[in-house]
């Protein structure tokens, strides 16, 4: 008798839901959080149970989160760790009910056995951020952690993330291994790394219970994964940089001497020390500030972490990015201090040209002057 072909249900049995941040939140983060579940693998609850002390919480504080429980189809011949990788990056594919697409990667959070799937996806697909939660530390220790999920010992993963990683415990986790003989100084993939590129022995990230570890994510999300807010536009934006400076012959927009209706609205000054570092206090409500990943030399502190700071000053549109050390916190100082030049040189040429000369407009001039000297000094050596 011959065996009927496999043939895959049209009905697709995961669902991935969304939750928006709270509307009457201070902040919105832009970058969606993704909990992810397998109920019907791993035997655990679904995702909005069981990451329920998380949820209400987040969308208070801004944050939107999706929801993936997944269920795929195994066809026969095929594992159900590369089922679960397919199945994932095809519902992610898709706006989640109720919610729409996320317009960056999003953060991908996971718990427990979820781990192992959230980490086969993170091989091959970008994501802003990856929190793995009492993960199992190592394909090896799976099948003594999950016996009936991993009957057989699965490769190690060996991919190398190209973004903020971390792994955290929990006290009945790490109580767990100790009950079962894994010895101390066996620790995750993750940290391993972590500790190479620190050249140290490091701290895990422990907690007492899962619940208690919401302040600790955001924290890390904040500083590490460069999560930042996002301020709303105000109704009536005011023209661009390129648009305010386009013409320096033409009559002025404000009269010599006055200021923008930005300045006067917000909580701006000029500094009355005189100061040609930051000729201008910014207000930090006008400020949108976000924070990417570096690029070119400087290592790991550069290439792995989002030190690089984009600094956006939401009335005039006046966008800088500084990179100029391996310390955000620096890089956030030098940003304010640019963003200050740039928005002192915008108010001047709002002016009349010759009403007043900036910082950035000064230091521009004696580049050009000092070329100059260069070149006429060159010619005179020629013509001799």
């Amino acid at each position: 008798m011959r065996r009927a072909a496999w043939r895959p249900s049209l009905r697709r049995l995961s669902t991935l839901s969304y939750r928006a941040a709270a509307a009457d939140c201070v902040r919105e983060v832009p970058t969606p959080l993704l909990f992810v579940a397998a109920p019907a693998w791993s035997g655990t609850p679904p995702a909005r149970e069981l990451y329920k002390p998380w949820l209400e919480p987040l969308a208070t504080r801004g944050f939107s989160v999706m929801l993936l429980d997944l269920a795929p189809e195994v066809p026969p011949g095929t594992s159900v760790l590369a089922a679960m990788e397919r199945e994932m990056s095809a519902t992610l594919a898709k706006p989640p009910q109720g919610g729409p697409p996320p317009p960056f990667p999003p953060a991908l959070i996971a718990r427990g056995a979820a781990c192992v799937v959230a980490e086969a996806y993170a091989s091959s697909f970008p994501l802003t951020a990856l929190q793995l939660v009492d993960p199992p530390i190592s394909m090896q220790r799976a099948t003594q952690r999950y016996p009936s999920l991993f009957p057989s010992a699965l490769p190690e993963f060996t991919f190398e993330a190209q973004f903020p990683v971390r792994v955290a415990w929990t006290q009945p986790e790490l109580a767990w291994h100790a009950e079962h003989g894994v010895p101390w100084y066996e620790v995750h993939r993750i940290e391993h790394e972590r500790e190479d590129a620190a050249g140290e022995c490091l701290d895990r990230y422990e907690w007492a219970s899962f619940d208690e570890g919401l302040d600790d994510t955001i924290r890390w999300l904040e500083d590490e994964a460069g999560f930042a807010l996002r301020l709303d536009a105000p109704e009536t934006p005011t023209p661009t940089r390129t648009e305010s400076v386009r013409d320096e012959t033409a009559a002025p927009a404000v009269p010599a001497g006055t200021v923008p209706a930005w300045f006067s609205a917000g909580h701006y000054a000029f500094a009355t020390d005189g100061s040609k570092k930051r000729p201008i206090i910014l207000d930090e409500r006008d400020l949108q500030e976000r924070f990417i990943r570096g690029s070119g030399p400087g290592g790991q502190a550069i290439n792995k972490l989002s030190t690089n700071v984009e600094l956006v000053h939401i009335p005039t549109h006046t966008r800088v990015t500084c990179q100029h050390t391996r310390s955000r916190q620096q890089n956030r100082e030098i940003a304010r201090r640019l963003m200050s030049q740039r928005l002192e040189w915008l108010i001047k040429q709002s002016w009349h040209p010759r009403a007043g000369v900036s910082v950035l407009q000064a230091r521009i001039d004696k580049i050009r002057q000092r070329k100059y000297h260069k070149r006429k000094k060159q010619h005179r050596s020629v013509v001799t």
